[in-house]
């Protein structure tokens, strides 16, 4: 069965005005493999997937399923042929319980009576769990579950409505390295039952330790297609950048004595306890954990989007008043990038100015007028120097690529009056190309003097980018480590609450 190709896509084209989206693109998919769908953010694996799942209208080209083509014109379409899409960010509903999400829809109710049949729900589900090797309550609220339960259970969803082929947008992008490792054993058990997987990742590792197949896409076509037992990392990194790809080093510089940031005795109940950390000017401090520890909340905390909490922030010598918030640490030279771009990071229908541009605007107003002159000027050299792709700074940021809107959120803060500049998960679902560019826009921040604070969850990146780390677990810090004895293997079990032998 897994050499019987249960779809293809032949000759795919879709154009967006003057952009060639996809051009002639042939993909297919055999019954229980894992095949990876790689490429540079704008590289069209997007767009080919929304093709196949009904989102978006091809211009040529057709979809065969086991031989015969199909109409796929919207979502239902591929619903209704068993394809389902898992996106990036969750779509569960924190308030019902498991088995609710998973029927969401399409309910069972007691005979012909309007009341649901939540025993039923809830064992149909339970069946499917013990399918599957899996250990979760039917009855338990989402909210209550990790990231890993929760991305399982929207693949239950799609298992449950008898989907065959289920395409997986970066799935491991909000979990730990034990819900990754969870997520891929249940992928396997999904491949033993004969269920297709597109894989979509970024992460190398990942898709030559559980994808059978790569196929690379560049500038809307597909460049190599191979078994992963037939290429290496390197190969498709190559072929994905056209080049090969720099590494990133880490440049020489001196870390000021002055210190931009001081954190002494930070607490609030339930999130972390006792934390006390500086940032000096040019230094790059970057935080670390599982998700959970505690990290996020004390970025929040110190940029001022949380202020239930008790301690002493000093920020440029000035001790902070809880109510400060994010304005005033804008106008102090304060810069913020979330971790949730799309939801968080910026305004989908503005254009790519108006979302560079926000956080100055007041600089570059007199008497109600803003001087668009000035502003033109400071978004063009921001876009040039931080390498983003767009049409025109007129472009709404909807249209660019994960990795351009990543950038376009630290074109923002790149004025001359940055001083500290807080990054929650600064690479989250970007390819290696856009990390790059990213790693270098972030250390000539620091060379300039500022001081930044990282939020990483991914021990390579933590050990590249770091001048210094704070492990944090369940609220605490645990570990402390400057460049001279920084060590992955004791990273990783401080970040799991591993106690060292005395």
């Amino acid at each position: 069965m897994k050499n019987e190709n249960l779809l293809e896509m032949k000759s795919i084209s879709k154009s967006f005005f003057e952009t060639k989206a996809l051009n002639n693109v042939d993909f297919a998919c055999h019954a229980g493999e894992v095949h990876a769908l790689v490429g540079l953010n704008g590289a069209g694996k997007s767009t080919l997937t929304k093709v196949l799942g009904g989102v978006i209208q091809r211009d040529e080209g057709e979809i065969l399923l086991n031989g015969s083509p199909v109409a796929i014109s919207r979502p239902s379409d591929a619903n209704d042929i068993g394809i389902a899409t898992i996106h990036q960010e969750y779509s569960t509903i924190n308030e019902l319980t498991v088995a609710a999400n998973i029927f969401l829809g399409r309910e069972l109710t007691i005979g012909k009576t309007p009341f649901l049949d939540k025993r039923r729900m809830a064992a149909e589900v339970r069946e499917l769990l013990k399918r599957f090797g899996l250990e979760i309550d039917p009855r338990e609220t989402v909210g209550n579950l990790n990231s890993g339960e929760k991305q399982i259970v929207e693949i239950l969803r799609a298992l449950a409505t008898k989907s065959w082929l289920i395409v997986m947008d970066e799935p491991t992008s909000a979990l730990s390295e034990e819900d990754k490792q969870k997520l891929f054993e249940f992928i396997r058990r999904m491949q033993d039952e004969g269920i297709s997987i597109i894989y979509i990742s970024h992460h190398m590792p990942e898709i030559f330790g559980i994808a059978d197949r790569v196929t690379v896409m560049r500038d809307g076509k597909i460049v190599l297609s191979e078994k992963t037992g037939e290429t290496s990392e390197d190969a498709v990194i190559r072929e994905m950048t056209g080049e090969d790809l720099d590494d990133f080093i880490k440049p020489e510089k001196t870390v000021s004595s002055d210190k931009v940031l001081e954190v002494k005795d930070l607490n609030k109940p339930g999130q972390f306890r006792d934390i006390n950390f500086t940032v000096a000017r040019g230094e790059i401090v970057v935080m670390t954990g599982l998700r959970g520890c505690g990290a996020p909340e004390i970025a929040k905390s110190i940029f001022g989007l949380e202020k239930d909490y008790a301690g002493e922030i000093t920020y440029r010598g000035q001790k902070l008043a809880k109510g400060q918030g994010p304005a005033w640490s804008v106008r102090h030279g304060m810069g913020f990038v979330s971790e949730n771009r799309d939801k968080n990071g910026i305004l989908a229908p503005l254009s790519v100015a108006d979302n560079i541009s926000l956080p100055f605007l007041y600089k570059n107003t007199k008497l109600g007028v803003i001087d668009g002159g000035a502003v033109n000027g400071i978004v063009d050299k921001a876009i040039r120097d931080t390498g983003t792709k767009t049409h025109s700074s007129a472009t709404e940021i909807r249209f660019l690529s994960g990795g351009n809107k990543q950038k376009v959120c630290f074109s923002r803060w790149l004025d001359e009056n940055l001083e500290l500049l807080i990054l929650l998960e600064p690479t989250r679902g970007i390819d290696v190309h856009a990390k790059a560019d990213i790693y270098r826009i972030i250390e000539d921040l620091a060379v300039r003097g500022v001081g930044i604070l990282v939020l990483s969850y991914e021990v390579d990146e933590v050990l590249l980018l770091a001048d210094r780390v704070l492990t944090l677990y369940q609220g605490d810090v645990v570990s402390e480590y400057g460049q001279s004895n920084m060590e992955k293997e004791m990273l990783l079990a401080d970040m799991a609450g591993v106690q060292k032998s005395a």
